[in-house]
């Protein structure tokens, strides 16, 4: 029997950002951004070796923490 694999809901007109463009938001490096994902620091998600970040997930973390 498969495993149904459930997505949360994604807004496509979100802006989806690389390491580097999310460092922007933080003022750190894109490497640093990457490193605090790698350790779930920060919400990101992996597209095969890729990561990238949700923008409006990156605001709503740093506003609720």
């Amino acid at each position: 029997m498969r495993k149904e694999i459930v997505l949360p809901p994604i807004d496509l007109n979100d802006d989806i950002l690389t390491p580097e463009e999310a460092g922007k938001l933080f003022r750190v490096s894109g490497w640093a951004m990457y490193k605090r994902a790698k350790k779930d620091m920060v919400p990101s998600h992996k597209i095969g070796k890729r990561v990238y970040f949700l923008k409006s997930e990156l605001i709503s973390y740093t506003l609720n923490s």
